[in-house]
């Protein structure tokens, strides 16, 4: 029987080094409504997660510059992304570490490109989801916006910080890291400059919405941020 689903918008990365299979697939999803791109190394979607949003992206693990599993593995900072695994590699531990490297989903060639646009639909439901809880930085308008739509005005300095943890949720950024983008030298920088900010910070989030700001001190270490949180980088 088949299954008809409505239009969904999704942004898609299609990581495969198979032309015809990449190239069909793309034209596929593009069919279906979806926002698709591709390309063959892990290195030129480094480049590109870097210069784009996407939601879902779709991996090969047999790449000519690297194992996918090893790529995926090192970027836990996609938690918030839907990750396909569509791979030759039918092996149960390879499963099972796919998943274990945040994978959603693992699929073993071939696959029908009606099960891809169901997984599709599955993690876009999900990702919508999530964005009900999701923190925004504003970069335009240099704004702070909780999930439920309040926001604060930023400082410069605070923005900085801000989005810098935002390139990694859950995971602690270091305090050289922080004051290196901060413009500072971390071997000449006074880090309990850095304490006092993040102090007001926090205070200007609980005397504005009521509610902790959920950036977590490791001690002596750096500072997370630990809710869902998206850069916006444009007014649109």
């Amino acid at each position: 029987m088949n299954v008809t689903y409505p239009k969904v918008f999704a942004r898609i990365l299609v990581v495969e080094d198979e032309p015809e299979l990449r190239e069909s697939l793309i034209e596929y999803l593009i069919m279906e409504g979806i926002d698709a791109h591709g390309v063959k190394r892990l290195a030129d979607a480094q480049a590109w997660m870097v210069a784009n949003a996407f939601d879902i992206l779709i991996l090969d693990l047999g790449l000519p510059d690297g194992d996918g599993l090893q790529w995926l593995q090192k970027h836990q900072d996609m938690r918030n992304k839907g990750i396909i695994i569509m791979t030759a590699r039918s092996e149960a531990l390879t499963r099972v570490s796919g998943i274990r490297a945040g994978a959603d989903v693992y699929l073993v060639k071939p696959v029908l490109p009606e099960e891809i646009i169901s997984h599709i639909h599955n993690l876009m439901r999900r990702l919508q989801g999530q964005a009900n809880s999701t923190w925004l930085i504003d970069t335009v308008g240099w704004r702070l916006v909780t999930p439920d739509a309040r926001s604060i005005k930023l400082t410069h300095s605070e923005r900085i910080l801000l989005c810098q943890l935002a390139h990694s949720p859950g995971h602690v950024v270091t305090r050289e890291v922080l004051a290196t983008s901060l413009g500072n030298n971390p071997e000449h920088y006074d880090f309990r400059r850095l304490e006092v900010m993040v102090r007001r910070l926090r205070i200007k989030s609980e005397q504005a919405f009521g509610v902790s700001l959920p950036v977590e001190t490791a001690y002596r270490q750096g500072y997370a941020f630990t809710a869902n949180i998206q850069i916006q980088r444009d007014s649109t």
